[in-house]
């Protein structure tokens, strides 16, 4: 995408939003950091961001229907009224790990489930790296894929852990391969109800095609019928089932 002098708003100023604002104003946009948290209690964050010349609103938030798109990071509810009304007047909207996902040259990775996804992203990128491939473990293991987009190429392999709250306002994203470990109900403070939460999971397989794959378990009939809707190749794996015999 092209953000030159597109005036964006990034909601959220941990991580996740710090790398935003950084990525979005190195691709020449007109950004805007707000937080409801005072430049006191952002410490070095704030100060960093206004090291590098990037507005900041904090203490509370400004109109969002006046910008061209709202960047969301992954603690921030987007049920909110501010949220809802930008939305209906057409503003975009993208959390943290679409807004990497669209500028990467490599191929995603991408882990979900309620339970194992850090050790699981941990693992992996481990073993690609110890293969000699440019692995990069990002997203909500802590390390924001918007810092780690510079500097990769066609051969970056990203290996993303996704939680709810990075997938529930996705709209373009879509992983080479989606890794569905389990779903049990979780996040229901956020959340309204299980359902919610797992439709939210679910955007994981929204934007697949037959080119990608869907790595499911096999043994967990929600995340199977969830997986019923992608349009990749399934590949199931049956964690609590012993290999055959040899």
């Amino acid at each position: 995408m092209n953000w030159m002098g597109a005036r964006v708003v990034v909601v959220g100023l941990a991580r996740s939003g710090v790398a935003a604002c950084l990525f979005l104003h190195k691709r020449g946009a007109r950004v805007v950091g707000t937080d409801r948290r005072t430049a006191d209690a952002l410490g070095s964050l704030a100060d960093e961001l206004k090291a590098a010349g990037i507005e900041l609103v904090l203490g509370g938030h400004p109109d969002l229907t006046t910008f061209d798109a709202v960047i969301l990071s992954p603690g921030v509810d987007p049920a909110q009224d501010m949220i809802t009304k930008a939305r209906d007047k057409g503003v975009r909207l993208l959390p943290e790990i679409e807004l990497g996902a669209l500028e990467i040259k490599g191929r995603i990775i991408c882990i979900t489930g309620t339970k194992g996804k850090s050790t699981t992203t941990t693992a992996l990128s481990a073993m690609l790296l110890a293969a000699g491939l440019d692995a990069r473990a990002v997203g909500n293991i802590g390390a924001p894929i918007t810092a780690h987009v510079d500097g990769s190429d066609e051969s970056t392999i990203f290996v993303t852990e996704a939680s709810s709250f990075q997938l529930e306002t996705t709209r373009d994203f879509r992983p080479d391969c989606a890794v569905f470990l389990n779903l049990f109900a979780d996040h229901l403070d956020r959340h309204p109800t299980f359902a919610a939460y797992a439709e939210a999971k679910a955007l994981i397989f929204a934007n697949q095609t037959s080119a990608d794959a869907a790595i499911v378990n096999a043994e967990d009939q929600g995340v199977l019928g969830l997986a019923a809707r992608t349009k990749a190749q399934v590949l199931p794996f049956r964690p609590r089932t012993p290999p055959p015999a040899s």
